[in-house]
């Protein structure tokens, strides 16, 4: 005997389901699982060909993978667990890993930099971006260090108070990089010839500046993700705090296609939206989301952290 009154409640509940698994009324998404669940894929990137690249920070996986614009999925095997990446001024794959910088050609040959420090030791770079000058920089310590495609290092010293902890690093649209000094509570500038200037503190009850990106306002713009906080900073130095309440832990954020902030919020769940004003909206569920990168067109890139998952979120029109 048929049941229209629970064949109906049935179809509304897979209605439901398929819009849960396929995005909001701002776009959908799309996942893709990886080979193994336990990778971590942590930061990410997309190359000017399309292709999207990603760390895979597990210390017992050790990859860097790329899925071009097919679909097909590579991954590159590397000595150590890779952390953050960014694409450089020579179209090369450039990652920080536990003590060293790799380098991966779009085809998969793998070079090592090793930073050795003037005491001969080497320590835990940290964030890496490509600068205006067409040269890699990265974080490491109590250093921000400009390297040359060509692996010449020139080392800066951050002095702080307390011992700097750098943490993200990234360019500016002033012409000048800029990071975050988690220890100490500041963000920091640095010109192309070395020259550093620090702002703040920024005053997060026990918390501080971890992540750092080039805001679609022309300011730059940082996460607190303990105190669940997000952070602007104007190139002159005025800094504004917008707290978003809870226990959200805001990690990676990039200018979207749309003239607004996009970030992620790793024990929120979430792929979110931030106006240049601060107005914010919970987007779409996005287990472990953590790293993220501006895509090709109207998408966005999101790695799942604890899943061994990424995501490509298509804005609507």
């Amino acid at each position: 005997m048929r049941q229209p009154g629970r064949l109906l409640a049935l179809a509304l509940a897979l209605a439901s389901l398929t819009a849960l698994a396929g995005g909001t009324s701002y776009g959908s998404l799309s996942t893709y699982g990886l080979p193994s669940p336990t990778s971590q894929p942590l930061d990410i990137v997309v190359a000017p060909d399309g292709n999207v690249w990603f760390t895979e920070s597990s210390d017992s996986w050790r990859k860097v993978a790329r899925r071009d614009t097919q679909g097909k999925l590579t991954e590159f095997p590397v000595p150590e667990a890779p952390s953050h990446i960014t694409v450089g001024s020579d179209n090369n794959i450039w990652f920080t890993m536990n003590t060293s910088i790799g380098r991966l050609t779009p085809a998969g040959a793998l070079t090592v930099f090793t930073p050795v420090n003037q005491y001969g030791l080497t320590s835990f770079p940290r964030d890496i971006a490509s600068g205006p000058d067409g040269n890699l920089w990265f974080t490491m310590g109590s250093y921000v260090i400009k390297m040359t495609t060509a692996g010449a290092m020139t080392w800066y010293l951050v002095s702080n108070p307390y011992p700097p902890n750098l943490q993200g690093i990234t360019a500016g649209p002033d012409g000048a990089m800029w990071f975050a000094d988690y220890e100490n509570n500041m963000i920091g500038r640095i010109d192309m010839n070395g020259n550093i200037t620090q702002f703040g503190p920024v005053f997060v009850t026990y918390d501080g500046p971890a992540n750092v990106g080039a805001g679609p306002d022309g300011n730059v713009w940082f996460t607190c993700p303990f105190s669940s906080t997000i952070g602007r900073i104007t190139p002159t130095g005025i800094i504004t705090l917008f707290p978003l309440g809870g226990s959200l832990g805001p990690e990676n954020l990039r200018a979207g296609p749309d003239g607004n902030l996009w970030f992620t919020e790793y024990l929120g769940n979430k792929l979110s939206r931030m106006t240049p004003d601060g107005v914010v909206t919970d987007v779409v569920t996005v287990n472990g989301a953590d790293g993220l990168a501006r895509g090709v067109g109207n998408t966005l890139w999101v790695t799942h952290r604890d899943e061994g998952k990424i995501s490509k979120f298509t804005l609507a029109p």
